[in-house]
C-alpha cells in the first residue's frame, strides 16, 4: 500500500580526501594521455604534437591546484604518481597517416568529453564546499579543452575530406 510519506533518495557523497585523490588519480592520467599523444603525434603532424603538449601542461596546472587545496585543507597529499604505465597496450606510437590521426583525434574529443562528466560527477558528490570553487573552474577548463579538441578534430576532418576529394 502506497505511503504519504515522501521517499528519500540515497546519495553517494565522498569526503574531501577521497575527492582530491580521485581528481589527483584521473588528472595524472590525463597529463599520461596528452604526452603520448604530443609524442604519438611529433613526427605526423608539429601543430597537433604542440597542442597535445598544451593540453598536457593545463593538466599539470591542475595537479598542483588539486595538490594546493589538499594542503590548504590540512588533507594528506596524494601519492607522487608515476605517469609511466607498463605494458604493449601502453606504449607510444607514431601516427603516420591521416586515418590514425583522425582516430587519435576522435578518441581525445570522446576522453575529454569522459573527463568532463567525470569532474562535473566529482562536484555533485563532494561534500566539501571549499572545493567547490575548484571543481567548478576544473569543469570550465575540461569543458573548453573539449571544445577546442572538437573543433581541431573538425577542422582535420574537414581538410582530409578536401585534400581526398581533390585527387
Amino acid at each position: 500500500m502506497p505511503t504519504t510519506r515522501s521517499k528519500r533518495i540515497a546519495r553517494l557523497v565522498v569526503g574531501p580526501g577521497d575527492l582530491v585523490m580521485l581528481a589527483d588519480a584521473h588528472e595524472q592520467a590525463e597529463l599520461t594521455r596528452y604526452r603520448r599523444l604530443a609524442f604519438s603525434f611529433l613526427t605526423f603532424n608539429r601543430a597537433t604534437s604542440r597542442l597535445m603538449a598544451s593540453l598536457g601542461i593545463h593538466c599539470e596546472m591542475r595537479v598542483a591546484e588539486l595538490r594546493r587545496a589538499s594542503q590548504q585543507l590540512g588533507l594528506p597529499q596524494p601519492a607522487a604518481s608515476n605517469t609511466r604505465q607498463g605494458g604493449a597496450a601502453t606504449h607510444p606510437y607514431f601516427i603516420s597517416t591521416q586515418g590514425m590521426a583522425i582516430d587519435a583525434l576522435t578518441r581525445a574529443v570522446t576522453d575529454a568529453e569522459y573527463s568532463q562528466r567525470f569532474y562535473e560527477h566529482l562536484r555533485k558528490i563532494s561534500a566539501t564546499p571549499a572545493l567547490q570553487p575548484i571543481l567548478l573552474a576544473i569543469i570550465h577548463q575540461k569543458q573548453a579543452e573539449h571544445t577546442v579538441l572538437q573543433e581541431y578534430a573538425n577542422s582535420r576532418n574537414d581538410l582530409a575530406y578536401r585534400a581526398a576529394s581533390a585527387g
